[in-house]
C-alpha cells in the first residue's frame, strides 16, 4: 500500500508502510515579485513534517527548493536529503544527511528505491524527476518538465504530472504523457498556485476518462490523501 498526500503545487508526501518521503516541500514562500504571489497556499501542518525518512528535491527554483525549510525537516527528523550535487552545496548539511544523485542513477535508502529521471526545464540548472518505489508500488514525480519522448519508458503505478503550462507541460501535453506511460493512476500538480499556471484539472480528468486509456485520473485538493 502507498499513501499519497498532496499539499499543493508540487509538494507531496509518499508513505510506504511507515517510510515517509517528501518531494519538493513548499509552504507558500514567494520570490518577492507580484507575478509569483501565491493564489493558493499549500495546506501543510507541522505534524505533516514529522517522521520523515527522505526528502527529494527536483530542482533549485524557489517553489521547489526552500533551503531553510529543507534543513529544518532534515535535521529534526534525521532524514536523508536526495538531490543534485549543485543543491547540496547550498545547504551546508553534514554529509551523513545527504545523498547526491544525477539522472539515470538508482539508489536504495531507508527501505525506499529511487531513480532520478530526465526533465526538460530550461531555466533550471539540473532539473530531474523521480521514480520512487516501496512496498510493491512505484510513484513517478515528473518535476517541472515539458513533454519528453522518454516518458514512454517510464513504468509507474502512479504518475504525478504538471499541467500548469508555464515552462512545464500543459493539460494537453500531460494527457500525452499519460498516454505514453499508461499508469494506473494519474494525478495533476503544479497548477493554480500562481497566475501564470492557471489550469483546469477537471479538463485533464474529463479527457483522460473519455480516452481509451484505463488510467484513473485523480484530482486532489491541497491536504487530501489518495491510497492504493
Amino acid at each position: 500500500m502507498v499513501h499519497i498526500r498532496f499539499f499543493g503545487h508540487a509538494f507531496f508526501k509518499l508513505s510506504f508502510r511507515g517510510k515517509n518521503v517528501l518531494i519538493d516541500p513548499f509552504v507558500g514562500k514567494t520570490n518577492g515579485t507580484i507575478d509569483f504571489s501565491c493564489l493558493e497556499t499549500p495546506k501543510v501542518k507541522d505534524s505533516d513534517l514529522k517522521d520523515i525518512d527522505l526528502v527529494l528535491i527536483t530542482h533549485e527554483h524557489f517553489d521547489h527548493f526552500d533551503p531553510e525549510l529543507i534543513k529544518r525537516i532534515v535535521l529534526e527528523n534525521n532524514a536523508c536529503l536526495v538531490c543534485h550535487e549543485s543543491l547540496v552545496q547550498q545547504l551546508e548539511l553534514p554529509k551523513r544527511f545527504v545523498h547526491a544523485i544525477s539522472t539515470g542513477e538508482h539508489v536504495s535508502l531507508r527501505g525506499v528505491d529511487i531513480v532520478a529521471t530526465d526533465a526538460h526545464h530550461p531555466k533550471a540548472f539540473y532539473p530531474m524527476g523521480y521514480l520512487v518505489s516501496g512496498n510493491g508500488h512505484t510513484v513517478f514525480h515528473a518535476g517541472d518538465t515539458d513533454l519528453l519522448d522518454d516518458f514512454s519508458k517510464i513504468k509507474a503505478d502512479v504518475a504525478l504530472l504538471p499541467i500548469g503550462g508555464y515552462e512545464t507541460m500543459d493539460v494537453v501535453d500531460a494527457i500525452r504523457a499519460t498516454k505514453a506511460m499508461k499508469p494506473e493512476i494519474a494525478i495533476p500538480m503544479h497548477y493554480n498556485t500562481f497566475k501564470m499556471i492557471k489550469a483546469d484539472p477537471l479538463e485533464f480528468k474529463y479527457k483522460i476518462e473519455k480516452s481509451i486509456l484505463k488510467t484513473q485520473p485523480v484530482i486532489l485538493k491541497a491536504g487530501q490523501c489518495f491510497k492504493m
